[in-house]
């Protein structure tokens, strides 16, 4: 079992909901810095936790919850205790260092520090054997909490707590391909601490894409942490399910984003019935499939009655001009330029989606015995695809592209003009055209594949939509090769996003949000709707995201061969 043990800036640190319960407000949650070893937590205004160990530092393991080392004056381990308390031990004193003035008091043995929001106390004893243990602990603001949480957690079984977080990882499937060891672990330890316990309106455990810095749960995010979970823990995949439709209105809507307070105004692509079906087979728990069946119904109505503004059975993403670097965040792909021109129109992708969840809910229905209801969505999935071929067929490109109102196409050449391949929509000579179309170099066939806009677009870069690569997408379309019979073509794309993934990890021991297409520059570099800062910082430009949570589940999928072929 190997472990990560690279440190990088951004990895993310923090207790998960799979250890206990933990919170979505003001959430002890830490990155690390470029210093090792350096942890900063970030709260409202930061705190970071240093160690300034002298010489070279050996690591034996980093996950998100645990970092075992080596050093010259001896052994270092720091894990948490609880959601807000750290504890281990270590040859020096930690050092505390604040984004901003704190107060200060030495209470006896304990330094506590404060300020209007937060508390942090720390507690260390020196052991026999040289070593300080320590214990590091938050609270929400009075400082009296946090120094009892000291004197309580100084006296934890550290050895007990260590032997767990390893434990953990040892009873996990084991890694298909050796190649590929300690980034399968990597994969494992980001979905872990992404793992939040029930809050406010949220029943159930949920995960989010990164707690640093989006910490909401999304619709389909959920549903891609759920693909990749259900291979380990079928509970908490059902959950990641659950948790989304327990937000859905009475109308049926399900937003894009929600926390435990809240939720959104827009919604995101339909992957939930794909996702229901998939854990459905995986774990064979009828009733969970039956919990599922009504909500999916009223969810995929909900989008049929209300993005379909021009009646021909393809659907519309909401569209909002005035946000210049977001204009179609209910798209899931907000600042693609199929979206600068700033009108509805009968998206390729979200008719491929639906037309997909619909084909899936007709299997959901035919497995619980309602042969009726099987036969409606089938017919309505028939219905989308032969519209979708009627009215988004571009025969001379041999690609699907976005219908303006005036009937002319967009000619914006993205991914997700072969979404439709996933969805069974084109004829195999369609396909067969598509794939010339898709594996062309000079525009979406980069160097890593696949960009997410033509390199002949004006656009074209390396932020996010507009150029970037992302794992969500090409996981849709190698699934769409495999349906049409392209396997190697398919093994190719996967082996391709895999080796990219691996360069960057191996260089910085983050899983990223999205890459440069080119292959080049370090992800933290690539822009995120404006140039990122130097060094990185999410808290001055968001840059790809550090320890992305669906990121981390394709790449355990493509590590383990889960295609989810039909």
């Amino acid at each position: 079992m190997k472990l990560n043990n690279i440190w990088g800036y951004g990895q993310l640190f923090g207790y998960s909901g799979l250890d206990g319960q933990n919170r979505y407000d003001n959430d002890f949650i830490g990155t690390l810095t470029k210093r090792k070893i350096e942890i900063r937590f970030e709260l409202l205004e930061w705190v970071k936790v240093y160690f300034p160990t002298k010489g070279r530092v050996k690591f034996n393991a980093i996950t998100g919850d645990m970092i075992d080392a080596g050093t010259e004056g001896g052994d270092f381990f720091i894990t948490f205790s609880d959601m807000d308390t750290l504890v281990g031990y270590s040859p020096v004193l930690p050092k505390i260092i604040f984004e901003k003035k704190y107060s200060y008091r030495k209470s006896f043995d304990t330094d506590v520090y404060w300020n209007t929001f937060d508390a942090i106390a720390v507690l260390y004893k020196q052991e026999e054997n040289g070593l300080y243990r320590f214990a590091i602990a938050h609270s929400t603001p009075a400082y009296t909490f946090a120094k009892e949480k000291v004197h309580e957690a100084i006296k934890a079984d550290i050895e007990a707590l260590r032997s767990a977080r390893y434990d953990y990882y040892k009873k996990m499937p084991k890694c298909k391909n050796k190649k590929y060891e300690r980034l399968y672990y990597k994969a494992l330890s980001v979905q872990k601490v992404n793992v939040h316990t029930p809050a406010g309106n949220i029943p159930c455990m949920w995960t989010t894409p990164d707690r640093v810095p989006h910490r909401q749960m999304w619709l389909w995010d959920s549903v891609f942490h759920a693909l990749a979970i259900v291979n380990y823990n079928k509970e908490l995949a059902k959950d990641c399910i659950r948790s989304v439709l327990s937000q859905q209105r009475a109308d049926g809507f399900i937003a894009a984003m929600m926390n435990p307070y809240s939720r959104g105004d827009e919604t995101q692509p339909q992957v939930l019935a794909w996702g229901t079906w998939e854990i459905y087979k995986k774990t064979g728990d009828k009733e969970f499939l039956a919990y599922c069946a009504d909500r999916l119904e009223k969810y995929l109505t909900w989008d049929k009655n209300n993005r379909d503004k021009n009646g021909n059975g393809l659907l519309e993403w909401l569209v909002e001009p005035e946000y210049t670097e977001c204009k179609s965040g209910e798209s899931g792909l907000d600042n693609s330029p199929r979206f600068e021109f700033d009108e509805d129109m009968d998206a390729m992708d979200f008719s491929a989606f639906q037309a997909q969840d619909s084909e899936y809910l007709s299997k959901i229905f035919a497995e619980l015995g309602d042969l009726e209801k099987s036969r409606e969505w089938a017919e309505y999935s028939d219905y989308i695809k032969t519209q979708m071929n009627t009215l988004l067929w571009d025969e001379e490109d041999g690609a699907y592209y976005d219908r303006l109102e005036c009937g002319a196409f967009t000619k914006v050449l993205t991914p997700a003009s072969f979404f439709p391949l996933m969805a069974g929509v084109p004829s195999p000579e369609q396909a067969e055209k598509m794939v010339k179309t898709l594996t062309n170099p000079e525009l979406l066939w980069t160097t890593l594949p696949l960009a997410t806009v033509s390199k002949n677009h004006p656009m074209y870069g390396t932020d996010m939509w507009r150029g970037g690569v992302w794992l969500n997408l090409n996981y849709f379309i190698i699934k769409g090769l495999y349906k049409y019979g392209y396997c190697e073509l398919a093994e190719e794309l996967k082996t391709k996003t895999l080796e990219a993934v691996n360069k960057w990890y191996k260089k910085t021991g983050v899983i990223y949000e999205f890459f440069d297409s080119r292959n080049e520059i370090y992800p933290y570099q690539c822009e995120r709707k404006g140039k990122p800062t130097t060094p990185p910082d999410w808290r001055k430009q968001i840059h790809s995201i550090s320890d992305f949570n669906w990121s981390s589940c394709f790449t355990l999928l493509f590590i383990q061969n889960e295609l989810y072929l039909d």
